[in-house]
């Protein structure tokens, strides 16, 4: 080729614009399913303020961790994501706080406000059920006590560096969400975790409906539902709930759960009536156990009830009938 056409392609070539790079606040991820229970679980936290008697520091961060993973997966997790080393970043929420701040799906998370995230023996491991999931938790809890302080200063593994981010937060209701890998069809609270399992996710066919599902569990943490039972010594999960004035207390907190959770669904910008379609096939799919052993309402009454909230809603705005917690 001649010379004078090999300059000329090379200097057509430079001014060719640049590939774009990734927009400033976008969103990120490790897996696709998991960034979508982050993000209705965001955009419920931020709408759903007015309900919540304190703020809470949203950022739409989802962390993951190695105490999360099973024994025969440690491994790869620690190759795959470095988890040994401190919490990874799973999901990150466009236009959030934590999109803002630079972080990215993959980053290790090693410090806040410079004391170490992972203890001198490393994350927690497996094998040891609640007391791992404490442990978990209990490093999520140093990170968002930090941002009540204000902006918090990240130290982060990327790649083979480490640099430092500010993440700073907005105020908001509870909204810690997580997607659960289990074959179990479930959905539920749990010290403050609003958690949906992947088998219940690939029932639902709709944002509509996961924001009525994930609605109803921030529901449970926002109006402190696990915490008045416990103190009113109402036996955990399982058959004994259902039986008497426990059954009649637990029941309860699920219609007023159903109620805010809808208000925050809409509030959200979701279609709160998805919940009525859902709960039919629902109902239709696995609901076989007597009325004795429930401690959720029957269609009939979670239709009534829906029906009664979405008029409100209509009537009224997305507080309307609100309770309060």
């Amino acid at each position: 080729m001649p010379a004078v056409l090999i300059a000329s392609l090379a200097a057509l070539l430079a001014l060719q614009p640049a590939a774009p790079a990734e927009p400033a606040g976008a969103a990120s991820f490790v897996r696709a399913e998991d960034h979508r229970v982050a993000e209705i679980g965001y955009r419920m936290g931020l709408a759903g303020r007015p309900f919540c008697a304190e703020p809470y520091p949203l950022t739409g961060l989802l962390l993951q961790h190695l105490g999360e993973y099973a024994a025969a997966d440690q491994k790869q997790a620690m190759t795959e994501f470095g988890l040994d080393r401190g919490p990874g970043v799973l999901a990150v929420v466009a236009g959030s706080p934590a999109a803002r701040a630079g972080l990215a799906a993959g980053d290790i998370m090693l410090a806040v406000n410079g004391a170490p995230l992972a203890p001198a023996s490393g994350m927690p491991r497996p094998g040891r059920g609640d007391a791992a999931r404490r442990a978990v938790e209990a490093v999520e809890g140093r990170i968002e006590a930090e941002l009540r302080k204000g902006p918090a200063r990240l130290t982060v593994a990327r790649g083979g560096d480490e640099l430092t981010v500010e993440l700073s937060s907005v105020a908001g209701c509870p909204a810690r969400v997580r997607l659960a890998r289990s074959g179990q069809m479930n959905a539920f609270a749990n010290r403050g975790y609003a958690i949906v399992t992947t088998a219940l996710l690939g029932f639902i066919r709709s944002d509509d409906e996961l924001a009525v599902v994930l609605g109803h569990e921030l529901g449970h943490v926002i109006l402190k539902h696990p915490e008045q039972l416990e103190a009113e010594g109402v036996p955990g999960r399982g058959f004994l709930r259902a039986f008497g004035k426990n059954g009649s207390r637990v029941r309860a907190t699920e219609i007023a759960a159903d109620g805010l959770g809808l208000r925050l669904a809409s509030a959200a910008g979701y279609d709160a009536a998805a919940a009525i379609p859902y709960w039919r096939r629902y109902y239709a799919s696995f609901d076989s156990l007597p009325r004795l052993f429930r401690t959720h309402p029957g269609l009939r009454e979670r239709e009534r009830l829906a029906q009664e909230t979405l008029a409100e809603l209509r009537a009224g705005g997305s507080d309307a009938g609100a309770e309060r917690p």
